[in-house]
């Protein structure tokens, strides 16, 4: 039965980087799976004004590389990406034919997410990342799209992701 664990959250909460700890502890416990960090298929210039954020393209490149997983025996596939709405998250899952996506939201603190922000947004797009991120942060606490939330404040990255993998119960035998 094929899988979809969807990691979300706003900026700088740490999406990408759980993601591929979780990656890690699924290769380390021998479970196929594929991840793929979705602002990664998305980085197209123009994008439209109906698609600010590129999440048309990024579907499209999603269905396209997913069969080439699915050749190989892999069923559980992860997506790092920010998930604003259950629409969203049903779109994704579609886009790879997929039925009940798992959403786990991360959080941290505004200074949790200013701090990495300011830590990995070293040029021009800082101010836009940082008004963004917290942004973000409110929003998807109101909208509540996810099925479970992981707190990433004062935790290492291997911590939060088997917290994302117990919740997920991808792998019963590995402890938060």
């Amino acid at each position: 039965m094929q899988k979809l664990l969807l990691i979300s959250g706003p900026v700088g909460v740490g999406k990408t980087s759980v993601a591929n700890e979780v990656s890690t502890l699924l290769e380390e416990a021998d479970v196929a799976h594929t991840f793929i960090d979705l602002d990664g298929l998305a980085y197209t210039f123009p994008r439209g004004t109906d698609d600010p954020y590129g999440d048309a393209i990024a579907l499209e490149n999603l269905a396209a590389i997913w069969p080439n997983s699915r050749k190989r025996g892999v069923e559980h596939l992860i997506v790092a990406r920010v998930i604003e709405s259950r629409n969203y998250a049903n779109q994704i899952a579609s886009s790879v034919d997929i039925d009940a996506p798992i959403v786990c939201r991360l959080t941290g603190t505004d200074d949790t997410l200013l701090a990495r922000v300011r830590k990995r947004e070293i040029g021009v797009g800082l101010a836009w990342h940082e008004k963004r991120s917290l942004q973000l942060a409110r929003e998807l606490e109101v909208s509540a799209v996810e099925d479970y939330c992981v707190a990433t404040d004062d935790q290492t990255v291997t911590q939060v992701a088997k917290r994302v993998l117990a919740h997920a119960d991808w792998l019963r035998d590995i402890a938060p």
